[in-house]
């Protein structure tokens, strides 16, 4: 006998068919394990009679056990939508999901029967389905609500909404059952502070430019910043105008916590807040435009790195100095501008005054090396490399800029004019030399043929040597100790 089969009333055409009302009434509150399973299993039982019909081929397909196929066929079944037989091996029926084989609520029918009576006045132009109905009073066991504070909870959402939707009734329930709200009592005085909030919502929304009417939500969003986090009415509509068609009731959700989490909360200081946060977004823009680049969200620069730079005592134009320098250096990432900003947090340069000081020295710097490249007929421009070079030159060795271009003209047409000034520049150091008239003497008399170079030699002394005379001459470098050797 196969696993799975149809019943009597499911119809065949062809496919394998899903009916909406599956779509629509169960598959939103299932389990996506669960749902596989049941379409896994429609599908078998519209092949009919095959060797693959069977939960070992369910469970192998879908990469599940045989007990938890079982156990999400148990869901549907308490769905009513399919059955599950006492036999071994087990076989599924498969039954219409539009006439549940049971409607299967296990609770007291004589104890709901006034709530379902209710619903059914509540909704008179719509058929609550059983899975519905099922679902109401799963939560009036969940959350041990009064029945009558939940018919409250559902007249409420309709009167606000017109047509209001199972799960969102639902959804408002569990909000308020969180809040411990259960009882006929308690719901009606929430619902009084609800109500009693929509002068002062009508003002938070006129601060935010909204002409929409505020929901449900939007009054749970003002009761929990004015009851549990203990804002006052002038500080939430100062932290409104700051949002003004930025976002909304959502936007300023956002930024209500974020006060919460700095620990403001008068007027005045959501005021001194707000405005550091619009100066750390018109610096964030400075440096990205600075840089040459675009960042489409701005909160992200701010937080990532603006408010960290900030953080570190750097002054809002020092960064802004800092910006031109990484533009002027080619930099145009903001995690390349980071690292710049850390070299100079090490080097204790926090201020405008410092960083621009230090940038007019780079450009000065960088102005006698193109003198430099220029005298040595190179037209690149100045590279890190170059940088490195003429640091070592004018700092390390010392050696003024004229005697530093002296050595650039005579490298001019060189294949490559800057390793011969640097072997011109420490022949110089090794001697040294470093005035530049001394060493263009220097190099003068060192660039001359002398005398006795001039004609060859034939008196040099000739000798011969054995192996064993030049083996006890020339060793292993490997050998030697070079600890023990005097230089």
């Amino acid at each position: 006998m196969n696993f799975c089969s149809f019943g009597s009333d499911f119809q065949k055409n062809g496919y394998t068919p899903v009916d909406n009302v599956f779509l629509e009434g169960y598959l939103p509150a299932a389990d996506a394990t669960d749902v596989k399973v049941y379409l896994y299993g429609l599908h078998l039982a519209y092949l009919g009679d095959l060797p693959d019909n069977s939960i070992e081929h369910i469970a192998f397909s879908l990469r599940l056990s045989e007990e938890r196929v079982i156990a999400a066929f148990r869901y549907w079944e308490d769905q009513g939508i399919v059955s599950i037989s006492k036999t071994h091996p087990v076989h599924i029926v498969y039954g219409s999901v539009r006439q549940p084989i049971t409607p299967v609520i296990k609770y007291n029918a004589r104890e709901y029967s006034t709530f379902v009576e209710e619903m059914a006045r509540l909704f008179p132009d719509t058929v609550l389905h059983p899975n519905e109905i099922n679902a109401y009073l799963e939560a009036l066991r969940t959350y041990k609500m009064d029945i009558n504070a939940m018919l409250m909870i559902v007249k409420y959402c309709m009167d606000y909404r017109g047509v209001a939707s199972t799960p969102y009734i639902l959804a408002v329930a569990d909000n308020w059952a969180r809040q411990g709200i259960t009882t006929e009592a308690e719901v009606t005085e929430h619902i009084e502070e609800l109500e009693c909030s929509s002068d002062d919502i009508r003002s938070i929304f006129k601060a935010l430019n909204m002409r929409s009417l505020p929901s449900i939500e939007d009054r749970q969003l003002y009761l929990k910043w004015t009851k549990e986090y203990g804002f006052q009415m002038d500080a939430i509509l100062t932290a409104a105008r700051f949002c003004k068609r930025r976002g909304g009731m959502h936007k300023l959700e956002q930024v209500i916590e974020e006060l919460r989490k700095a620990g403001v909360t008068t007027a005045q200081e959501v005021d001194a807040f707000a405005k550091s946060k619009e100066s750390a977004r018109k610096l964030a823009e400075d440096i990205v435009s600075g840089i040459g680049s675009f960042y489409a969200n701005v909160d992200v620069v701010v937080e990532t790195y603006i408010l960290p730079w900030l953080s570190k005592g750097f002054e809002d134009d020092a960064l802004r100095a800092i910006a031109k320098y990484c533009f002027l250096r080619n930099v145009r990432t903001l995690d390349g501008v980071n690292d710049i900003v850390e070299r100079f947090y090490h080097l204790g340069f926090l201020t405008a005054e410092r960083i621009e000081s230090f940038i007019a020295r780079q450009m000065s710097i960088d102005a006698q090396i193109k003198e430099v490249l220029s005298a040595a007929n190179v037209t690149a421009n100045v590279t890190n490399r170059d940088r490195e070079f003429y640091r070592t030159f004018a700092e390390v060795w010392g050696f003024p800029q004229q005697t530093i271009l002296l050595a650039a003209a005579r490298a001019a047409g060189k294949a490559f004019p800057m390793s011969e000034i640097n072997r011109t520049l420490a022949l110089l150091k090794e001697r040294g030399i470093r005035d530049a008239e001394e060493a263009e003497s220097f190099l003068n008399a060192l660039s001359q043929p002398s005398a006795k170079s001039a004609a060859p030699r034939d008196d040099y002394q000739k000798q011969t040597y054995t192996k064993e005379q030049l083996d006890s001459v020339f060793v292993n470098p490997g050998e030697i100790d070079l600890d023990k050797l005097d230089f």
